[in-house]
């Protein structure tokens, strides 16, 4: 071989070496549970290192993702912020997430993956850009929505951490990255053919790095109107209008806040009708067991006694409900760590599935798999 033949030769080994090692490795084969028993635990960990007490109801210490596992849970549910503050209860960034789902598969756990695309909290009533975000351009927010999607996935699923499910935006009804991607379902300033356009480009982008880095993958978009029948189907039909590209519709359902368990059979009735190809699942439902006064908050009597036994009574009622409808694939419960934490707040809320004073598990923790 002549010298300049070798040197071409050598110098397209090193760069085939280069390319890959840079290369993507497959994501596993993805199989989804018929009926899906979840849990948003997304500050499990933070509240182990904090000293929390979990106990079964027998005053056993137990190991929380091993417990719930007992109890028929088959999904994990992880948040991931931007650049969270990691003092804060929005402390979830990539390596916490990471690890986090990694601790889950070795319990045998579905992975889904909550992007918020924010440095803290989002939901209907705030959704923050990124501080390293503001000031960009329409056309480059889209973009850096696709680019950090693609890039957040690359790493997990180099590090054997690739979700099952991603969910792109977290109670995304008014839309996201405010004032940018911001829509509302009724008239007003929000509510016009262009923003909702542009609204679904940002979440088609988000789409369109999921397919590319973890196909197998379901895509989940995210509402909060779990019993509110004309919203959700207002903003599922924009989702269908728009061409977002999505597996399954999620819903927020919480009594206190969206109505009594009728008010949720009317949302799933007509979102079964009308999007008859999505099946839906209750990505977050809690229900107090224990309250100082009505949270300041919300909008419906408490039909239900605050109790562990009313907790558990709602809980068999919620789940009575899901399984009269072929579309719906079962549901998450959103924060059940919730517990006894030495020196930790003191709460006028407890919706999680342990006794807030002494970290015993409640009677619900019998009834998640009916």
């Amino acid at each position: 071989m002549n010298p300049g033949k070798f040197l071409s030769f050598c110098i397209g080994c090193v760069l085939l070496l280069i390319s890959c090692g840079n290369k993507i490795p497959t994501p596993p084969e993805v199989t989804q549970p018929e009926w899906i028993i979840g849990a948003d635990v997304s500050l499990l960990d933070r509240n182990v290192a904090a000293g929390a007490v979990y106990k079964d109801t027998n005053g056993k210490n137990v190991e929380v993702l091993s417990f719930f596992k007992e109890k028929g849970m088959n999904y994990v549910r992880l948040r991931l912020f931007v650049m969270p503050n990691l003092q804060s209860t929005a402390c979830q960034d990539l390596p916490y997430v990471q690890e986090m789902i990694l601790k889950a598969k070795a319990k045998g756990y579905n992975v889904l993956l909550d992007f918020h695309y924010s440095d803290t909290w989002a939901d209907p009533e705030k959704q923050f850009k990124p501080a390293l975000w503001e000031g960009l351009t329409s056309g480059a927010l889209a973009d850096k929505v696709y680019t950090y999607t693609r890039q957040v996935l690359t790493t997990l699923v180099k590090n054997k951490a690739a979700p099952d499910m991603i969910q792109i935006g977290n109670e995304v009804t008014n839309g996201m990255l405010w004032d940018s991607a911001r829509v509302s379902v009724w008239d007003g300033e929000w509510n016009t053919p262009e923003r909702w356009a542009y609204f679904c480009k940002v979440l088609s982008m988000a789409s369109k790095a999921c397919r590319e880095i973890c196909p197998q993958a379901w895509i989940m978009v995210h509402s909060d109107r779990g019993g509110d029948r004309e919203a959700a189907l207002r903003f599922f039909n924009h989702m269908q209008q728009g061409k977002v590209d999505y597996d399954i519709i999620g819903l927020s359902y919480y009594p206190f806040w969206h109505g009594p368990l009728s008010q949720l059979k009317q949302c799933l009735a007509a979102l079964q009708t009308t999007f008859p190809d999505k099946p839906v699942n209750l990505v977050e439902v809690a229900y107090a067991n224990h309250l100082w006064g009505v949270p300041d908050n919300a909008g419906y009597p408490i039909e239900y006694p605050a109790t562990p036994e009313g907790q558990k009574a709602f809980f068999e009622d919620f789940l009575q409900v899901l399984r009269e409808f072929s579309h719906v694939n079962g549901y998450m419960y959103w924060y059940p760590e919730e517990t006894y934490v030495p020196q930790g707040p003191v709460l006028t809320l407890h919706r999680g599935v342990f006794d807030i004073h002494t970290g015993k598990a409640l009677p619900v923790t019998d009834v998640f798999n009916l």
